[in-house]
């Protein structure tokens, strides 16, 4: 039952970068002005909003380094917080997961509508609209079908979609970067405070997504080293991209374009093909498309290593933990490909709760905040072998639960919040069902520890009996 470390640096570094970079990039920059007019200041917001995400970052990057696993998130809270709390936040995280893979593979038909809009084959486009639904399932089973043949050809489909993404990104810098100017920047520039906090706070989900590689720990080479290195290289490297992305993208918008632009509907490489050659803009068309594809891949890996962390602790069926000859959780797999799909064709419905995917991996950065800071104090003999650890951590893990927890708290103020709130107090509440439901089965080190200190304290009382017994004889046979 044991998976196979086969994923290096550069593969940590690819699945990072893919499973962040996506909609929040070649989307979100252009139509977050439909929800906070903010122009070209969206570039202070990427700033600001990347503050909170690289004190998860480092939280990650400390604790990866202390228990590399397979269904990281779990372990770390299961281990140092309660086993509880580490499933039931995992549990709401699994559905957010699997929630995300049917978002992306409906959400990436947008960019792959705009890349063959900009090519002129709208009949491809018009098609491709039509039957958004069958496209969909057919991108999660191709992935699926990546992921059962195992973590090395994950590896390597996840670094060439990094080229090619990076490839797009580049090209995009290199020949938008010399047409920026500062007059255009100028007039969309909103230096309003409130709007530039408002718009961080949407922007902060751009950042999410780094965390999915720490589900993996337990098929990384040399983890306590490898992933506290590829997932700080990644962040410092999404933050850069994202920063520049949105300065050539309001950098090169004259005044007239940028008062006249359907941002509601608007997307980076749609943005760009008015102002970049259109080779350019066909490239940059397709890297978003790449971005959003390359989000289904890490998902797909880490839900099926969460549920494979739950199965070997007995919370479910240790079938789930089975393996295939690849060394891959087969079972696991299926089952989420069968949600992600369901939830594809109860698309309608679901996205009436959306909002239940963000507050459920803002739910697991609070406990793994909660983790990274009583580690070195409830568990000093584990933080002792950390690889990655810094003075200060305390600081860092307490602002990365309180910026969560005000995350939080503002996505509850959202009027479409209510369902996804809902949602997730009901899928946290089966959760603890089938917790209960399965406890008697348990095999955590907890728990074999209290079953053991019973056993002792039965056994002492046992022997404490036995020598009241002979003490109480001894009397007797002495007032004799």
């Amino acid at each position: 039952m044991e998976l196979k470390r086969e994923l290096g640096l550069k593969e940590v570094v690819a699945t990072v970068v893919t499973a962040v970079i996506g909609g929040g990039l070649f989307i979100s920059t252009v139509q977050i002005q439909s929800k906070v007019a903010v122009g070209s200041s969206i570039i202070f917001s990427y700033i600001i909003a990347a503050i909170p995400a690289f004190f998860m970052a480092l939280c990650y990057a400390v604790l990866s380094s202390t228990l590399p696993s397979s269904g990281g998130e779990y372990v770390f809270v299961s281990r140092i917080v309660d086993p509880f709390i580490g499933f039931i936040a995992t549990w709401a995280r699994w559905f957010a997961m699997i929630a995300t893979i049917a978002a992306m593979a409906v959400g990436d038909m947008v960019l792959i509508n705009n890349f063959f809009d900009i090519l002129k084959m709208h009949g491809v486009s018009s098609f491709i609209s039509s039957n958004i639904t069958a496209i969909s399932i057919t991108l999660v089973i191709i992935f699926l079908l990546v992921n059962y043949i195992g973590v090395k050809t994950f590896g390597r489909i996840q670094t060439a979609m990094f080229v090619l993404l990076i490839i797009g990104i580049l090209a995009f810098i290199v020949v938008g970067l010399p047409k920026v100017s500062m007059s255009n920047i100028n007039y969309s520039m909103d230096m309003n405070f409130s709007d530039i906090a408002k718009a961080s706070s949407l922007i902060f989900f751009s950042y999410l997504g780094f965390a999915a590689i720490a589900n993996a720990g337990g098929e990384i080479k040399n983890p306590e080293k490898t992933l506290p290195k590829g997932i700080m290289i990644s962040m410092f490297m999404i933050a850069g991209i994202y920063i520049l992305v949105a300065l050539i993208t309001y950098g090169t918008m004259s005044p007239s374009f940028y008062s006249s632009y359907d941002f509601s509907a608007g997307s980076v490489p749609d943005a760009a093909s008015h102002f970049l050659p259109a080779s350019i803009a066909v490239v940059v068309a397709f890297a978003g498309s790449i971005a959003i594809i390359s989000d289904i891949n890490p998902n797909i890996l880490a839900s099926s290593r969460l549920s494979f962390a739950w199965a070997k602790d007995n919370i479910v069926p240790q079938k789930l933990a089975e393996l295939n000859k690849y060394g891959v959780p087969k079972w696991t797999l299926l089952i989420n490909g069968i949600m992600a799909i369901s939830i594809i064709l109860l698309a309608k419905q679901f996205m009436n709760a959306v909002m239940m995917i963000n507050m459920a991996i803002l739910l697991i950065y609070i406990a793994i905040s909660i983790s990274a800071l009583i580690l070195p104090y409830k568990h000093p003999e584990i933080y002792e072998k950390a690889k990655f650890k810094f003075r200060g951590m305390w600081v860092v893990a307490l602002l990365g639960m309180l910026t969560s927890a005000l995350f939080f708290g503002y996505i509850l103020r959202l009027p479409d919040a209510m369902p996804g709130f809902i949602l997730l107090l009901v899928w946290t509440g089966i959760g603890g069902v089938v917790y209960v439901l399965t406890l008697e089965h348990h095999q955590m080190h907890w728990r074999l520890f209290k079953e053991e200190k019973k056993e002792k304290e039965k056994a002492d009382k046992e022997t404490i009996k036995e020598m009241v017994k002979k003490e109480g004889k001894q009397d007797t046979s002495d007032s004799r």
